[in-house]
């Protein structure tokens, strides 16, 4: 058994195949590969022997957890369906330039008050992802919000989950503007996908 991720070459996608794989996991994928970035993002997975790209056409297996992502939700289905609504996720990949990250189709600067409030780094919300996945106990919708952005409140308060930050946002970003940098031709242009 393994795991099968769809849309497996969105950025967010990405980062979860790689961390399945990076544990040891078998995984198979299903990914239009229709731009530049996603052909390159499948050459970084593409040799691992635990991962395999799955065609329209072909047979999917038995999994321990099917994961579907799009923009903003991510839906993951082990013994029942959970919908993980995402907040701004931002991480090595995400359509970005230089000054911000998109979200939504707008651009949302990296030194605004939006982004200081409402921002989460991929790797801090895997971490909780990961332990969703692991428990039995999960509500089927959970909406994820930066603690720094606790007081907010909204509607959906019960079924909110505040991720803390580990290390300080500014450390973030610039790993993430350095990796901008190394890659900046394969970053989508200001398209937000």
């Amino acid at each position: 058994m393994g795991y099968y991720v769809e849309n497996c070459f969105h950025w967010i996608g990405f980062h979860i195949v790689n961390h399945l794989l990076e544990d040891g996991f078998s995984v198979d994928g299903f990914s239009e590969l229709d731009t530049d970035k996603k052909e390159a993002l499948s050459m970084f997975v593409g040799r691992n022997e635990l991962f395999r790209l799955l065609g329209t056409d072909e047979s999917k297996s038995e999994y321990d957890a099917v994961i579907r992502v799009n923009n903003g939700v991510v839906t993951m289905e082990t013994q029942r369906s959970v919908t993980i609504n995402l907040p701004l996720v931002f991480g090595e990949w995400a359509p970005m330039n230089s000054e911000g990250i998109y979200y939504e189709g707008k651009l949302i600067r990296f030194d605004s008050q939006q982004f200081k409030l409402e921002a989460i780094y991929i790797e801090e919300f895997l971490k909780s992802f990961w332990h969703w996945m692991s428990v039995s106990e999960t509500p089927s919708i959970i909406n994820v919000r930066s603690y720094s952005n606790r007081r907010a409140g909204g509607a959906d308060e019960a079924n909110a989950v505040y991720i803390r930050r580990i290390r300080p946002l500014e450390e973030y970003v610039e790993s993430v503007k350095k990796h901008y940098q190394k890659y900046k031709k394969l970053y989508p242009a200001c398209n937000g996908q």
